[in-house]
């Protein structure tokens, strides 16, 4: 039976966080604790200062809803690097327009959830409001740390009609987050160097990509030729493209199933790292894949839509050569789409809400585009960029959004799940375990967490 998020929100403040409560306990008495010294001092003190006292008081009144005026009109933002206002002359706009003061806290996206989760320990918001991605639905929407949006969209000065992406951020009815950005995981390729290599068209099987990878290997053109992670999304990419469904209606692992696509994806995943095809780099987590695509290294790339702008970029050694291709086989994909959403616990809603309109408008979206890449959630402004000849690659991201299977990412354990899944293909590539090993050991875990979730 599926559990409603207060239940979930509530397990998720009994379990790791005891310490936390443990130090509200420890403010609670020291508040205690002056309260007691202050009554004490008022005793003390002689007759003919006490007249002074309700003057006193007042003007602490006074103060004191000054600085509430002043904290009503501060917000603090909690979200990874690629969520920072780009344009930051825009933002100081905003500021000064709206009498809002945004504090921007820029983490790592794991360090993002934890501290979601400590705060809600502790019944406080994080932050008031929080940038979520494609990982969010596990580890912070269905725990119970997002305030419902439906109130404030139903006073229509935002038009949620314009925006992709909602029912992903829409659970039991109630919007949680306003997109931010719409995307695909995609693979895009150095066509130049493919054709260096006799290839007038980039591969459309698994193993076609395999042999292009060491022709191009052999002809001296690329000694790494595949920019892939040792990652969970490398797995899933390969394994959804080449048409494994990964879980059943019932959330069974079918991924492990014998002969399935998966285990031969998490095989040929492997060979890729072993034959150094991958660059050893990879392994000794120097640097990921995009950072080492961008530096010159690879031909194929797993990116996503909007990476072609990235890779064409000024700053990147494979530029103008990037090109998206749609993926092998089946073909199918997922998304992983961002929104923007605000604290449970927050208590400046009203001023957080007029942050989220200005970060989904038009400007901040374009600003995004323009530094990432990352494709508009509004419709109107893709549609805009699209007739300006700013997206690169239009008709292979409409092909490739043809072909998606969403990966059960609300699920309650999927987040530790999705951890796990990284932890075990980078340990198993770097020790040499077998491909069926790392397999079984997904699934294993997989039904643990779920038999410990339902």
């Amino acid at each position: 039976m599926r559990k409603s998020r207060n239940e979930c929100r509530g397990e998720a403040m009994t379990r790791p966080f005891q310490l936390w409560a443990g130090l509200s306990k420890f403010r609670l008495a020291r508040r205690i604790g002056y309260n007691k010294w202050h009554g004490q001092y008022e005793r003390g003190v002689p007759m003919q200062h006490m007249k002074r006292v309700p003057i006193l008081l007042m003007l602490l009144l006074l103060l004191s809803l000054g600085f509430a005026a002043q904290a009503q009109d501060s917000i603090s933002f909690l979200t990874p690097s690629w969520g920072v206002p780009p344009d930051e002359e825009a933002l100081n706009a905003f500021m000064e327009e709206s009498g809002i003061t945004v504090e921007i806290q820029s983490v790592q996206m794991a360090d993002l959830y934890s501290r979601v989760q400590v705060a809600a320990a502790a019944m406080q918001a994080p932050a008031d409001v929080i940038f979520i991605t494609e990982e969010a639905p596990s580890n912070v929407v269905a725990t119970g740390n997002m305030m419902s949006l439906n109130d404030m969209v139903a006073m229509g000065d935002l038009d949620i009609d314009d925006f992709e992406k909602v029912d992903f951020f829409t659970l039991d009815g109630e919007l949680m987050a306003i997109p931010v950005y719409q995307q695909l995981v995609m693979m895009d390729y150095n066509s130049a160097r493919t054709a260096e290599a006799g290839f007038d068209a980039p591969p459309t099987t698994w193993a076609e990509l395999y042999d292009q990878s060491v022709a191009i290997r052999d002809a001296g053109i690329d000694e790494h030729p595949i920019a892939m992670g040792a990652i969970h999304w490398s797995w899933w990419l390969m394994a959804l493209s080449m048409g494994d469904p990964m879980f059943d209606d019932d959330l069974n692992p079918v991924f492990a199933d014998e002969g399935s696509k998966a285990r031969e994806a998490m095989a040929l995943l492997k060979t890729f790292f072993d034959e150094e095809l991958v660059s050893p780099e990879i392994l000794a987590g120097s640097i990921n894949q995009h950072g080492l695509f961008w530096s010159g290294v690879g031909t194929f790339h797993q990116g996503w839509q909007g990476s072609v702008v990235v890779g064409n970029g000024e700053n990147s050694l494979q530029a103008p050569h990037v090109e998206y291709m749609v993926l092998p086989e089946v073909g199918n994909t997922w998304s992983f789409p961002a929104g923007i959403g605000i604290s449970v616990d927050s208590e400046n809603a009203e001023a957080a809400w007029e942050f989220i309109k200005w970060y989904v408008s038009e400007g901040t979206q374009r600003a995004i585009f323009g530094a990432f890449g990352l494709y508009p959630s509004r419709t109107s402004v893709a549609a805009a960029l699209n007739e300006e000849g700013a997206v690169q690659g239009y008709d292979e991201i409409v092909a490739q959004s043809m072909l998606t299977n969403e990966l059960p990412r609300f699920t309650l354990w999927w987040g530790p799940w999705a951890a796990s899944v990284s932890e075990v293909i980078l340990e198993g590539l770097q020790m040499g375990t077998p491909a069926d090993d790392m397999i079984d050991a997904l699934a294993e875990e997989w039904n643990a967490l779920k038999e410990e979730y339902m």
